[in-house]
């Protein structure tokens, strides 16, 4: 059976939520590092994986309802 494009599309979106949710990560702990001038780059890697892995579960869950 051909997948449309529409399903190739979401198909994709795995990706950019694993990345955005990285990003999103990183702005976290770069937006804690200023505001409270604490030295926060220890924890960069920890925020930026915590942050792929909402990006994931979002995903996952967007999946699920879908079906």
């Amino acid at each position: 059976m051909e997948q449309t494009e529409t399903e190739k599309k979401k198909g994709n979106l795995t990706a950019f939520s694993a990345f955005a949710g990285g990003v999103v990560g990183w702005t976290s702990n770069t937006s804690l590092n200023m505001l409270t001038d604490t030295d926060m780059t220890d924890y960069y890697f920890v925020s930026i994986s915590l942050g792929v892995i909402i990006g994931l579960l979002w995903d996952i869950a967007q999946k699920l309802n879908r079906d």
